[in-house]
């Protein structure tokens, strides 16, 4: 792989870096980015699945609702909020998810 350094980089790399080390030096540069990259991803991963698991019951209340059977009828914003009322009131108290911050 060739690769091209802005000219003052490369002039900082000479300086920096004896002539039989600087390949390895590059190398170790990106190899170390690169996990770092790979960590970051896999902890953001990690916390998106816990954070989908914490509010997997709010999706199945939402899959659950039924706004009736026509499809063109509108949104009925007054039964979905009596119904999503009633099912908190008939959950058990540990499965209450708060979305209090």
């Amino acid at each position: 792989m060739t690769l091209r350094l802005p000219n003052d980089l490369a002039r900082r790399l000479a300086a920096a870096t004896p002539s039989r080390k600087r390949n390895q030096f590059v190398v170790d540069l990106v190899r170390r980015e690169l996990d770092r990259e790979s960590r970051e991803l896999e902890e953001a991963a990690l916390r998106l699945s816990s954070l989908e698991a914490a509010h997997a019951s709010e999706d199945t209340e939402w899959l659950a609702f039924d706004n009736g059977p026509t499809v063109g009828d509108e949104f009925d914003e007054k039964r979905f909020l009596s119904e999503l009322k009633a099912r908190k009131e008939k959950a058990p108290e540990s499965s209450r998810v708060s979305t209090r911050a």
